[in-house]
């Protein structure tokens, strides 16, 4: 049976309608989350995904053209989460060291979700698919601004360039999620992996500035 011919099928339905209810958008990416994670993305339908969100399939139509958006909306959900999770006020009171560990336990989190189902999505789609794999760096470059612009004022980094900085780290942190989905291995503790990724990040600005 060609798995790829029913994911390729011509859209057929109604023009997505405007985000106006972020619970039902939700519910229907988690719903998303959960298929891709337990049969892997080509296998998903769009129909899967529905029943799984307890919707009619029209009514996901309505939301998402196709699996490409719903992925593309899982992303965009992704850096939200991690984003959400940071206050940027909270982490310019923090040292450096404990700082670079919140930043990037943020996005360790969201990521270890469901076993790490959607990162291996985003490996296998990510890597083929250019538009996809464009779409989760700029995620994490955007995670990356946000830390970056809590830097910028700290005296001690003068000179840094801390959306660098922060995506070194952040490139850090997704190898070891490569690692832990290719071994099939659980996920390293995000709060373990920011903390050693963080004190790595220290060991090379001392050098930098040696």
């Amino acid at each position: 049976m060609n798995t790829h011919s029913e994911e390729r099928e011509p859209v057929k339905r109604t023009s997505p309608r405007p985000a106006d209810d972020p619970q039902r958008r939700a519910t229907i990416l988690h719903a998303a989350q959960v298929c891709f994670a337990q049969d892997g993305f080509h296998r998903t339908t769009m129909r899967a995904v529905a029943r799984q969100a307890g919707l009619a399939e029209g009514t996901l139509y309505h939301h998402f053209r196709s699996k490409d958006d719903l992925l593309l909306g899982l992303f965009g959900a992704l850096g939200e989460q991690a984003r959400d999770s940071l206050d940027p006020a909270a982490l310019a009171a923090l040292n450096l060291r404990d700082f670079l560990r919140a930043f990037l336990a943020a996005p360790l989190a969201a990521l270890a979700q469901d076993e790490a189902g959607l990162l291996r999505v985003i490996l296998s789609e990510g890597l083929i698919r250019r538009d996809l794999g464009r779409a989760f760096a700029g995620s994490l470059t955007g995670t990356a601004n946000l830390g970056a612009q809590a830097l910028a004022a700290r005296p001690d980094l003068r000179g840094v360039d801390t959306g660098e900085l922060l995506r070194t780290g952040l490139t850090l942190v997704l190898g070891h999620c490569v690692q832990g989905a290719l071994s099939g291995d659980p996920l390293p503790d995000p709060q373990v992996t920011a903390a050693r990724v963080a004190d790595v990040l220290l060991v090379l600005l001392a050098a930098e500035r040696a």
